[in-house]
């Protein structure tokens, strides 16, 4: 079901006064983890600011941009929802800070997630628990790119590809992990990806078309690629043996990033694979059989 201006609870729309025909269209649920794609229906061409909000606070951000999908031009802006997220009725927003303010609200619906122990061993637990000024740098750089929007960076609107051919995943999306150090302490975290145990050396190929935006060392995801594939979205490969890649190159589906390994903080060999949107990580397998652009949504909602 999708959400239109006379929708009594689920919608409503603030229209500029000199934007009249402005409209922002969302679907009415999207679960935690989940992908929110908002169509900027009547907003003009020019750039907006789209927040995700819960009371007053900004859960996340992004900017539009404009994609052409079977002769149609569609200003639309795409924005994950934490896996943490609480249930319940969530504002958008977009405006460009002149003519346009335009507001929708949904409704994040609550998903099951796995809960699990890891034991580390003294080397791994010294590894996570150490204040390492690198460490913080080293996110400050990746969330910086994961968190940046290029509008023109629109490299594939179709479904993802695994990006390895083993099938077997040792953790999940959105699994509750509790780490038990070896001075028995513990902390909590979530694991913002999938894990799929190989044996080192297997190739590890680009999920569908995108540009390297990073392509190097981290002290705790090892060799670490990320690729964008839209404004926004990136894809995310931790603990590779070998990097066959380099950062600034344009990659078709299914070229050879890198190898499996066990580069920095692991209890094994395997790939991590991870997927943010505006930042937020979300479930990868869900693009795994759904379009990252859902071509059918759009285009019937700006047709109208």
């Amino acid at each position: 079901m999708i959400k239109k201006v006379s929708a009594l609870f689920f919608a409503f729309v603030i229209t500029a006064a000199f934007l009249p025909a402005a409209e922002l269209i969302l679907s009415d649920n999207v679960p935690q983890g989940g992908v929110i794609t908002a169509v900027l229906k009547g907003a003009g061409d020019s750039g907006a600011e789209v927040l995700l909000k819960r009371s007053g606070r900004t859960i996340a951000k992004t900017e539009s941009f404009k994609v052409v999908l079977e002769g149609y031009t569609a200003v639309i802006a795409m924005l994950g929802v934490p896996s943490d997220a609480s249930p319940g009725i969530y504002t958008v927003s977009a405006g460009d800070g002149e003519n346009l303010h335009i507001e929708a609200v949904l409704n994040v619906i609550k998903r099951d997630f796995i809960s699990e122990d890891i034991p580390l061993t003294k080397s791994m637990s010294t590894l996570r628990q150490s204040e390492d000024i690198r460490k913080a740098e080293e996110w400050k750089i990746l969330y910086g790119i994961l968190t940046s929007v290029d509008p023109d960076a629109v490299y594939m609107s179709s479904d993802l590809s695994l990006p390895v051919t083993a099938l077997r995943q040792t953790s999940f999306f959105g699994d509750r992990r509790r780490y038990l150090y070896d001075d028995g302490t513990t902390a909590t975290s979530l694991h913002n990806g999938i894990d799929y145990s190989a044996v080192p050396g297997t190739p590890i190929y680009s999920p569908g078309p995108g540009k390297v935006v990073f392509s190097d060392m981290r002290i705790l995801t090892g060799n670490t690629v990320v690729i964008e594939h839209l404004p926004g979205v990136y894809s995310l490969y931790y603990h590779m043996q070998e990097i066959n890649t380099e950062a600034g190159k344009i990659l078709k589906e299914r070229e050879l990033i890198g190898t499996v390994g066990a580069t920095g903080l692991v209890t094994g060999a395997h790939l991590h694979w991870e997927i943010r949107v505006a930042g937020v990580a979300v479930e990868p397998e869900t693009w795994l059989t759904e379009s990252l652009i859902d071509k059918d949504f759009i285009i019937s909602n700006i047709k109208q």
